[in-house]
């Protein structure tokens, strides 16, 4: 039985520093945003929740677009159809919102368990 090291498949991986970010684009980057951007704008054209202005609008589809990236980044080397991904990124996109509030909460948690 072959004994698995991480270094020979390190050195089979090409690290993403290498890609510039108009090559990630290219390579399914901006699909993947485009897809998150319309969950997001689905979600919001479905919305009855009062309060919404166009200022709240335009962040929530460019923070869909954001989170859609990095989870189309993630999916990138994971076996799955191709609409399996876009389902994922599109799920992803549409619940931007939330994972940005609890990121940004969870960051200022840590913060202030770190001042005092």
């Amino acid at each position: 039985m072959r004994k698995y090291n991480v270094a020979d498949d390190c050195k089979k991986m090409k690290p993403t520093e290498e890609y510039g970010l108009l090559e990630q684009l290219q390579n399914g980057g901006l699909w993947a945003a485009i897809i998150g951007m319309a969950g997001m704008i689905a979600r919001l054209l479905l919305s009855t929740a009062p309060g919404m202005t166009w200022g709240k609008a335009a962040r929530y589809v460019l923070a869909a677009g954001i989170v859609a990236w990095f989870v189309g980044q993630g999916l990138k080397d994971v076996s799955m159809t191709q609409g399996l991904r876009d389902a994922c990124v599109g799920i992803a996109g549409a619940s931007a919102s939330q994972i940005v509030d609890f990121s940004i909460l969870w960051v200022k948690g840590k913060g202030d368990k770190l001042k005092g």
